[in-house]
Formats: C-alpha cells, structure tokens, sequence
C-alpha cells in the first residue's frame, strides 16, 4: 500500500502534534515532519525508563485498540506520553493499518519531570535541566483538545479507507462477525476482569466462545482473529483494574506470538482462557498500587486547580478513568467522594484567607473556585460551623492565626 499520505502531514501541521502511520507489524509507514523532530527526544526517555520495547509494543496495541472502539482511541503509552489512534480499513472493513497522534502531553512539563522521570531514577538524572528544556518540544493538550484531535484523525484517517467516507461512522460487519454477537456480555466480561473478578469472567468468556466458535465455523484464521481482539479488550480491562502497564504488554507481547502455533479450536480456547486467568492475576495483585497513583495524582490535580472551576469529569479525564470508576476507587481509598473532598480543600484555602486581615472577604469565593457568594457561606457554615465573617471575627488577635 503505497500512498502519499499528505493529509495527515496536513493535520500534524495544524494541530503541532506529529503523526505517524503503522503497518499491521508495526513497521513505520509514515512519519510527518513534527514527528520526526520529536523522534531523538522520544529515544532518550525510552532509554531512561527502560521502557522502548513496551513502547513500541503499545503503540501498536493502541492502532488495534482504535480498530476495537471505531476508530477514537486515546491512550498512555508506558513512557507516559499520550497518543490518540486510529486506523485505516480496506473495502471489507479490515484494518489495513494504524495511524497515531503523538506524543504530547496532558500532565504540565515540570509534573512530568518529577514523577515520571524523576521518581524512576530516584531523583538522580543527568542533565536534568537540560532535558527538561528539551520536553518544551513535545506539545501539551487538555483532554478536550486531545478528545477533538481523537475526532479529527477518525476523518482525516476515512479519507484513505477504501470505504465510503459517508459511511464511516458505521463501519460494515463482516459475514464472520455478525451483529448478534454478544456485545452485552463482553462488556460484562470487560467488567469483570477489571476487579479481578475471575470466576465471572470465566462464564462470561465460555459464552461468548461459544458464539465465536459457532460463528466461525472450522475456520481457524477466523477464530484467532478474534481471539486477538478479545485479548486486546481484556489488557484493556485489566490495566483499567490495577494491572501494572508493563507486566500486561510484556503478556500481550509473549501470548500474541504463541497464537499462530495453535493447530486447533480446542487449544485456543485453552489459550484464552489462560489469559483472562493471567489478566484477572494481575489486577487483584496490583490493584492497590495502581489505585494509590491514580489517587494521587487526582488530589495532586484538585489542589493544583481548586482556585479555578473544573468538573468530576476533569479530573477523571485527568487520570484516564471513566467518571463512575473514578469515583467508586476514589470514595474506597480515601473515605470520601472526590467531591467531598474537593469541597474540603477549597475550605481549607478559604480559612487562610480568611486570617488574613488584607484579603477583601467578598473576593474570597472566587479564589478558592466557588461560584458565589451565597453558596461559599452555606457550604462554610455547615462545614465550619459559623460564617465567614465570623471566622474571621473570632481569629483576629491571634498572630498565628490558629
């Protein structure tokens, strides 16, 4: 497939973000000109976090990943950049290739520098200052700038599908793969290995092999087929649940490799069943710590942004969680919904200006994010148990204002 993919070298020059076009092996079909300038940089921090072989392997997941969820997929990459993927199909709806958006970033640069590639080395980097200067080349986005990059590449990517682009938004079925398909039950299964639930999972996954299997008939290229996709949905699970990003593409990786050896339906459904056993492991294993990172960097945003208005949603985006997940592992680790406690810091916030005898009272609300005056008074009552004013009223004479 030998094309001049001059829209996407279009797009990366609109949007400053490079991109990329990958073969089905993950050969480089074509890079844009801001991806290549990246391409330097990107090798160093492969190199500090001993992360180049999980990179590359998740990049290629991401493609497949996008096929999965037609065609918008954003994701991080274990060098904790972000991309956002697609792919391109041919005539029968087939993924031909996949093309990336990336990297760029959507932590801050100096957030960035000290967690993802501070804490890997203990705080001990060479040229720290200098590399730091040097990550100003790979661009920041918000989640909604990154969501309507995901947009756009799905119809700049239509334009080289050998499909009609009028009809992209509703990519054909496939005689293999027919629309009765238990959609329902994978989310199910999707759900289960996502809290390491592995007794669920097993039903669910006998069910649906029993559809696949029924389906595909003795076609065995149909059936491994897939196989791949349920193995990418079900890393998708479990890296959802806890899984830690490295041991689920180093699984991927090794089982992905094993399928072509399987001479028979009986030994890939064996096959399978191993993985989603292996999967669910993973999550109960690693839940805890995974849920610990994913709580910190949510307050870390929260009292980074609690002056400015932001949603649940925001900060979910933030860790790459849907809202309701977030809320469920945040209300578990810490007691509280985030909501609660986004309300508590700005309290906090609020208490120390309020001991500040030069900060007008009326232009406190807004400068811990509450959006009226009114509201902030009924909220630090009841949490505080007097008003504002009164507060301050009664820390006047005491220096420390304690």
């Amino acid at each position: 497939m030998k094309i001049k993919y001059h829209a996407f070298e279009h797009y990366s020059a609109i949007t400053g973000v490079g991109v990329s076009v990958l073969g089905l092996s993950g050969e480089p079909l074509f890079e844009s000109s801001l991806y290549g300038e990246t391409a330097g940089l990107q090798r160093t921090l492969h190199g500090l976090l001993d992360c180049e072989e999980a990179c590359r392997v998740a990049l290629l997941y991401g493609c497949y990943q996008a096929r999965r969820f037609s065609g918008r997929y954003i994701f991080l990459a274990p060098s904790g950049l972000t991309y956002c993927a697609s792919h391109l199909l041919d005539i029968n709806g087939n993924m031909v290739a996949g093309v990336l958006v990336g990297p760029f970033l959507m932590t801050d640069y100096d957030e960035y520098m000290d967690i993802d590639i501070m804490e890997a080395h203990a705080g001990a980097v060479p040229d720290a200052a200098k590399l730091r200067n040097e990550l100003e080349r790979i661009p920041m986005r918000t989640p909604a700038q990154a969501r309507a990059m995901s947009e756009h590449l799905f119809i700049c990517s239509a334009h080289y599908s050998f499909f009609d682009a009028a009809d992209s938004m509703a990519i054909p079925q496939t005689d293999a793969f027919p629309s009765i398909y238990p959609l329902d039950k994978e989310d199910e299964l999707i759900s289960a290995v996502s809290i390491g639930d592995i007794e669920t999972a097993r039903g669910l996954l006998n069910d649906i092999l029993g559809q696949i299997l029924f389906y595909s008939g003795n076609d065995l290229e149909i059936l491994r087929s897939r196989v791949v996709e349920l193995t990418v949905l079900l890393s998708r699970a479990a890296l959802k649940g806890g899984a830690r990003i490295d041991a689920i593409f180093g699984l991927n990786y090794s089982y992905l490799r094993e399928i072509d050896a399987l001479s028979s339906a009986e030994e890939i459904v064996l096959w399978l069943h191993n993985i989603t056993r292996r999967f669910t492991q993973h999550v109960f294993n690693h839940a805890d710590t995974k849920h610990a990172d994913i709580i910190y960097r949510a307050v870390a945003f929260i009292k980074k942004n609690y002056a400015q208005k932001f949603s649940l949603q925001d900060v979910s985006d933030h860790v790459f969680l849907s809202l309701t997940y977030f809320c469920k592992i945040f209300k578990e680790k810490t007691g509280q919904t985030p909501g609660s406690y986004i309300t508590a810091v700005r309290i906090e916030e609020s208490k120390k200006l309020l001991r500040d005898s030069f900060v007008n009272i009326i232009d406190i609300p807004e400068l811990v994010g509450f959006e009226s005056q009114s509201y902030f008074t009924r909220v630090f009552k009841k949490e505080e148990g007097c008003t504002p004013g009164r507060y301050r009223q009664n820390k006047q004479g005491d220096p420390h204002g304690y």
